[in-house]
């Protein structure tokens, strides 16, 4: 999964659980920082340029739409069809999401200076 989707699953991971969007989500592997725009029906990834839209079951992009779910109380799970990659991931609705390849392979994030979805 290309990084930029990465960073929108998370974003919307986070959105889900806490109700909130991230103004900046922080890549801990990498050290970047990116800004997010809270809209009423989504966000934009200011760094891609991507905007983000959701619905059940999904996430929908400009392109496409990446299959995307909750499960229990923190775990969330999805695939994306442009790489054809599973996903799974951890988000309680606190102030990180990891997200785990299924290649055994994580990425976390920080979401930083949230404001309500």
């Amino acid at each position: 999964m290309r990084p930029e989707l990465r960073r929108i699953v998370a974003v919307e991971a986070h959105r889900r659980r806490a109700g909130a969007c991230p103004r900046v989500i922080h890549a801990l592997g990498t050290g970047e920082s990116f800004v997010v725009q809270a809209r009423d029906d989504g966000f934009l990834d200011v760094e891609s340029g991507i905007v983000v839209r959701s619905e059940p079951g999904r996430i929908l992009l400009p392109d496409g739409a990446i299959a995307f779910g909750l499960e229990g109380d923190v775990a969330f799970a999805g695939f994306d069809p442009q790489s054809r990659e599973r996903f799974t991931g951890r988000a309680g609705g606190g102030a990180s999401v990891t997200i785990y390849d299924q290649r055994g392979d994580f990425f976390q994030y920080a979401m930083l200076e949230w404001e309500e979805a």
